[in-house]
């Protein structure tokens, strides 16, 4: 995949993923013919005045030094097993690789879309789809104080530490790796996308974990068994049958 990044910086915007979405609507509209040129954009801001996560949740964007990026990708779909799923999988790879690299600590990733560091979330990722492409949204928590957080979330949110310099280079490695990684979960290459899935196992901290599987208001404990080929979270319930999982949620059950 030989892409040239193109950066589109703001200081604060609504959202990273809805303006990357305006402009794909925008090129697709005379049939998807300005799209390639498309491919390859990121969108960027220090703030977020309406950040969005999964499931139509707000995503707090307090600002810091955090990256709020959106990054326009070619629609996924040329082999079977690619699929929103795997294209989440990849990024949270990509951010846990680019973190390895710069600012060398050890992440964690709780299936399917959070990156935790020491017990507590520093990223978020949203993909969407729009016309002729994918919206891969990653928002990384960077130099947090206590006071930019809701009390509420002081407990679950945690930050990154790094220095101007180090940022810097947090950026430029995550772009190199959502993209690298994006392509490998879309690869014709199985031996590309073993290897992508592998880097996902290899971090994966609910691998083990007993957990409650949430469906609307419904909790039902299952134990995390690993992961599957395709991304998704396979469960073993209390009487033996296994699930796996492709969509939805799991909370860690601590007792």
């Amino acid at each position: 995949m030989n892409l040239s990044v193109k950066l589109i910086e703001y200081g604060e915007i609504d959202s990273t993923n809805e303006e990357a979405k305006r402009l794909a609507r925008a090129a697709a509209g005379g049939g998807g013919g300005g799209l390639p040129e498309l491919y390859g954009t990121v969108v960027t801001a220090r703030r977020q005045s309406a950040g969005r996560g999964r499931r139509g949740r707000d995503f707090l964007s307090p600002g810091g030094d955090s990256v709020y990026a959106s990054f326009i990708l070619e629609p996924l779909g040329r082999t079977p097993g690619a699929g929103a799923q795997m294209i989440t999988a990849s990024a949270a790879v990509a951010v846990c690789l680019a973190l390895e690299k710069t600012a060398l600590c050890k992440p964690k990733i709780k299936w399917v879309n959070d990156v935790l560091l020491d017990g507590k979330k520093v990223c978020g990722i949203l993909a969407e789809s729009v016309k002729h492409a994918v919206i891969l949204g990653i928002g990384v928590n960077i130099n947090l104080k206590d006071g930019d957080l809701p009390e509420d979330l002081r407990g679950a949110a945690g930050s990154v530490s790094m220095d101007t310099e180090t940022r810097g280079r947090f950026f430029d490695a995550l772009s190199e790796e959502v993209f690298r990684c994006a392509a490998e979960a879309d690869s014709a290459d199985e031996a590309a996308q073993s290897r992508l899935i592998d880097e996902y196992r290899s971090r994966s901290m609910l691998t083990g974990c007993s957990v409650f599987v949430l469906r609307g208001e419904s909790k039902t404990p299952a134990a995390a068994v690993g992961i599957a080929d395709d991304g998704g979270l396979v469960v073993e319930y209390g009487d033996g049958r296994r699930e796996t999982l492709r969509s939805g949620e799991v909370s860690v059950r601590l007792s």
